[in-house]
């Protein structure tokens, strides 16, 4: 609800999703230039906290916007996965956020899935040695 003079904040969530593959960071509201340091954080948590993760997933299925801010911190968040040896996979993109990735020619730089967690990035490598026979 908005009061007079005041501006709900916008809703965005970032978490992580538990899994045995390659890290996934699911984003779901609107990502801008208010929003986007919380994209940031995860990042740098989720990165932080493995080794040698070798991919990022971040699932943008639930994100309905995103403006110049919003894409800003999506680079950022590649720059931040290469750093770390990690390449940023973004998946499922919709709507206006697929449109603004193609318009703006992002989606040719970066790895971009339309149908979910690419196969290759579903198990970190060195894992199948970890799985039972």
């Amino acid at each position: 609800m908005t009061v007079a003079g005041q501006v709900d904040p916008p809703s965005f969530r970032v978490l992580p999703r538990p899994g045995q593959g390659a890290p996934v960071l699911e984003a779901a509201g609107e990502l801008d230039q208010v929003t986007g340091p919380l994209l940031d954080v995860a990042v740098t948590d989720v990165l932080d906290g493995v080794a040698a993760a070798g991919a990022l997933v971040l699932d943008i299925s639930g994100v309905e916007f995103c403006d110049s801010g919003g894409l800003n911190a999506v680079i950022r968040a590649h720059l931040r996965s290469r750093e770390a040896a990690a390449v940023l996979q973004l998946v499922s993109p919709t709507g206006q956020v697929a449109a603004l990735l193609r318009r703006t020619g992002v989606g040719r730089v970066l790895q971009v899935s339309s149908g979910g967690c690419p196969p290759s990035l579903a198990v970190r490598p060195g894992a199948d040695a970890e799985r039972p026979a």
